[in-house]
């Protein structure tokens, strides 16, 4: 390796490691946000660019067929996040929906679903943008479709889940860790001054009261009518039996059809030819749009790995510190 090369990750490295300790252990609130800023307008864009975060994206052909008469799939692997819902990021989630839209030859989407849910804003948003397509959609639920993916997941004209296929997990969860005790027994105390007895209470050096608990369950329950909603609307049901299916638990595949929280126990090629059948299609194409793949040498991998674990846990880091996140979760 070349010397230059070294002494640029060796740079990139450090420069991580002392953001990471600097936003841990935390300074002065000027000093924080100083960091915050630096960190979310230089670093980051640059890492990302590194990354090739705005690399494009490829057209893979899963099965030949008539060009004007084409299902889409869309795929929702892991946990739902902000990735997934960036406009800037060529294959997100978002972005495959909207190329969905603006084509005429895609008769339906096929969303395949494998994720234990994510963000309450960002499970939202991939519903809205699949209602608001103007094209069929029809999943298939893989492993796991529990939470965000269920929610997700009401946008379908029809659901197929597989009968060890785990769903439901209907609700809405929220946590943020407290180390007061702890740090009252070893004799330190954080001491903050606020403008309002509410202003960014609780985090990691502090409990949080339960007036502000009180505001948050307020907030967590407004977002658990929402699913409520998706899920009335979505599968015709009634909202008492919403509410007595929703309490968190999941659901086999077998348990959601019997509930009728699902349609039907099927896999992807079972579903692609009821979809097929329903729309009258003879012999579609079928096509998922993918991030394009780049030759990359061992360690140009390694780098990328070892920069992106950084760049996501600084991201969360600055994160916490601010915000108490609402999940579709479980």
């Amino acid at each position: 390796m070349k010397l230059k090369t070294k002494k640029r990750l060796i740079a990139l490295a450090a420069s991580f490691v002392i953001i990471l300790l600097s936003i841990m252990f935390g300074q002065s609130a000027k000093q924080q946000e100083k960091e915050e800023s630096t960190l979310q307008n230089i670093n980051l864009s640059n890492v990302q660019s590194f990354l090739g975060k705005n690399s494009g994206a490829t057209t893979v052909v899963l099965a030949e067929g008539d060009e004007n008469n084409v299902i889409q799939k869309i795929t929702v692997e892991g946990e739902i996040g902000d990735e997934m819902i960036d406009e800037e990021i060529t294959n997100s989630i978002i972005n495959q929906i909207k190329y969905a839209k603006e084509d005429s030859n895609v008769k339906a989407i096929l969303l395949s679903v494998n994720t234990p849910g994510g963000g309450v804003y960002a499970s939202y948003e991939i519903y809205n943008a699949l209602k608001e397509s103007g094209k069929d959609v029809y999943v298939s639920m893989k492993h796991q479709a529990t939470s965000g993916g269920y929610y997700i997941s009401m946008a379908a004209k029809k659901i197929f889940a597989t009968d060890e296929t785990i769903t439901g997990s209907i609700g809405v969860i929220a946590s943020r860790l407290s180390a007061q005790q702890y740090l009252e027994e070893k004799g330190i105390k954080n001491q903050i001054i606020r403008s309002g007895e509410q202003k960014a209470v609780g985090g990691l050096t502090e409990d949080m009261p339960d007036s502000t608990i009180a505001i948050y369950k307020d907030i967590l329950m407004e977002s658990y009518e929402k699913f409520v909603d998706v899920i009335v609307e979505g599968r015709n049901m009634n909202r008492d039996n919403v509410y007595e299916l929703a309490d968190g638990r999941i659901y086999s595949g077998k348990q959601a059809v019997k509930n009728g929280l699902i349609d039907k126990i099927g896999n992807e090629k079972d579903l692609i030819q009821y979809i097929k059948e329903e729309k009258g299609l003879t012999n579609p194409k079928i096509i998922e749009h993918r991030k394009a793949e780049k030759s990359t040498s061992f360690l140009d991998n390694l780098v990328s790995a070892f920069t992106k674990t950084l760049t996501q846990q600084v991201e969360t880091k600055v994160e916490e510190n601010n915000r108490v996140q609402l999940n579709y979760l479980g």
